[in-house]
């Protein structure tokens, strides 16, 4: 009898880490029945060969709590061989809504600037948490792993009070119910974003909440073997914050976003490795979700980050003739000593070279050859002096091109590459936040195909086991591994070929055209056993599982 699918003539990676081998895969229903060779036919064949055939990738981080209404085959992330997700981050997410209509206008407005613009929730199709799993089950084509939010649950339970004071007992165990109730229906743990954590999540109801009451709430998820998930990674090596002390007292896994490098904080990345390899020794379960790229920034002449704080640059950014300023040899000489002397109260703490800073967008046609170009390559086209290049092809362009820069943050390869190779990272990509700025997509990918295949960082093998088995294993997953029993969520690609698209030319933002591109080298995506993704286009079937007691062990 014939299988309902067969991968066949494919190299097995099979996530364990371990080295490839030659076999074919046989799956019937929702899982993995049969590896090896001579499986017979099947209903449907793959032929693979040439090809990795994966466990599906996982994403430890993501916002796609309404991109995946918005997109229901798992754009952009399934075309980049993702199978699960993790949404409801940072204590962050479109449910439960809250019933009051000022509290629901607070959650939107905040879900629309810690998020993006897209957020609406004239699209919401549900109040409760339970109403949200049952709109998404059974029309999504990635499993979704599902993080009960803090933000929401708050302005749920205290309404307007959840942004002006800390909770009272009968509000904290309101809120322990309302999250055991969700860790019922399925979620996969509790998040939060503390006070003291990034700046565009300041002022959000869960910063108004004492760490008492994340632990007692987190350690509600942890009763169900759930994970803990809070934003704020820095604070864990800031004793003054309370966060290290806080995190000791929750039980389960543990994952911070994000843990960079922050410009002139250089050496805080080691330091966060040791911190939680130390904490990983006394049993405590701590990880940090790693962006497998440079961070960057763009900027206009009306922004120019880099410069702003120095003195020279403040005494003349608003001057009507800022022009004939910037043309003047003497300004931009001032200009670069204060920046590499780091004078005055620089916004941008750390430099690294002219090669980073690309002009993007240039407006004049007869200047469009150097559209595209880093200041480095036009300072040699043009046989000028970095500042000169740079100053002089701005001005040219009458000031109103627009620049890149590469090394926001993320900008020591070395030190990034030591944060993804660590066991204590995951890879995630931030899916669904940021839309303008966030290009970060095709993560696992970026760790095949820039950080294994070019920059030999690791085999095949440990890429393969780095955004699958592991991931699994400490998400607590049923599946991550290509094993014969385990759920058929299966990633076929091209070890050759596979690349992301957008370290090769940055969207201008992510919307319905980029979500819909698809990588070279990936020919099929298969989930639950069935295949959602074959030779660079979706298929509308939607297989996707959205509980814990469903994708976890």
């Amino acid at each position: 009898m014939a299988h309902d699918l067969v991968i066949k003539n494919g190299t097995v990676i099979d996530g364990s880490g371990s080295p490839g081998f030659e076999a074919d895969v046989a799956i019937d229903g929702e899982k993995i029945t049969a590896i090896g060779k001579n499986l017979g036919s099947g209903k449907k064949e793959i032929d693979a060969k040439g090809h990795v055939v994966a466990p599906g990738f996982i994403d430890s981080h993501t916002h796609m709590d309404a991109f995946i209404v918005q997109y229901p085959n798992g754009n952009p992330v399934v075309n980049y061989g993702v199978t699960s997700i993790v949404i409801g981050d940072c204590g962050a997410s479109c449910a439960p809504v809250p019933a009051k209509p000022e509290p629901r206008k607070v959650l939107v407005e905040y879900l629309r600037r810690v998020l993006d613009k897209y957020v609406d929730d004239k699209d919401w199709k549900w109040n409760t948490y339970a109403e949200y799993l049952n709109y998404i089950e059974g029309h999504i084509a990635v499993n979704c792993l599902p993080l009960m939010p803090h933000t929401p649950v708050r302005l749920t339970v205290m309404g307007e009070a959840a942004y002006e004071r800390e909770a009272k007992p009968e509000e904290l165990d309101a809120m322990k119910k309302m999250v055991r109730e969700g860790m019922e229906l399925g979620a996969i743990g509790f998040s939060t974003s503390p006070r003291g954590g990034p700046a565009i999540h300041a002022g959000t109801p869960s910063t108004f909440a004492n760490h008492n009451e994340i632990v007692e709430l987190a350690n509600v998820a942890a009763e169900y073997n759930g994970c803990f998930q809070f934003n704020g990674f820095q604070m864990m090596l800031q004793p003054e914050s309370g966060v290290p002390d806080m995190l000791k007292r929750i039980r389960g896994l543990q994952i911070g976003n994000e843990f960079r490098q922050r410009p002139g904080q250089k050496a805080d990345a080691p330091k966060a490795i040791a911190y939680m390899e130390e904490a990983q020794k006394r049993g405590q379960q701590l990880f940090g979700v790693v962006i497998p790229y440079t961070h960057i920034r763009r900027f206009t002449i009306n922004d120019c980050f880099f410069l702003n704080g120095l003195p020279t640059w403040e005494a003349i950014k608003n001057s009507s003739d800022l022009s004939s300023k910037l043309g003047d040899k003497e300004i931009r000489k001032k200009l670069e000593q204060e920046r590499i002397a780091g004078a005055g109260k620089p916004e941008f703490p750390e430099w690294h070279s002219w090669d980073r800073m690309v002009f993007e967008h240039i407006e004049k046609p007869e200047l469009k050859k150097l559209e595209g170009k880093n200041v480095a390559e036009i300072a040699r086209l043009t046989e000028k002096a970095e500042v000169d290049a740079f100053f002089d092809t701005w001005l040219e362009d009458n000031l109103k091109s627009q620049c890149v820069y590469h090394g926001l943050a993320n900008a020591h390869q070395d030190i990034l590459a030591q944060m993804i190779q660590s066991e204590t990272s995951l890879i995630g990509t931030d899916v669904g936040a940021h839309l303008d700025r966030f290009f970060w997509h095709g993560a696992p990918v970026r760790v095949l195909g820039y950080w294994s295949r070019e920059k030999h960082l690791m085999s095949l093998e440990k890429a393969v086991h780095k955004v699958t088995g592991f991931p699994a294993e400490k998400l607590r997953l049923n599946r991550g591994l290509l094993r014969e029993g385990m759920p058929a969520d299966v990633t076929i690609f091209d070890a050759d070929k596979i690349a992301d698209l957008v370290s090769e030319k940055l969207p201008a933002v992510i919307d319905a055209q980029e979500v819909k591109r698809h990588p070279p080298g990936m020919k099929a995506v298969v989930v639950n056993g069935q295949t959602v993704v074959e030779d660079g286009s979706c298929n509308d079937v939607f297989p996707g599982k959205v509980r814990r007691q469903q994708l976890c062990v």
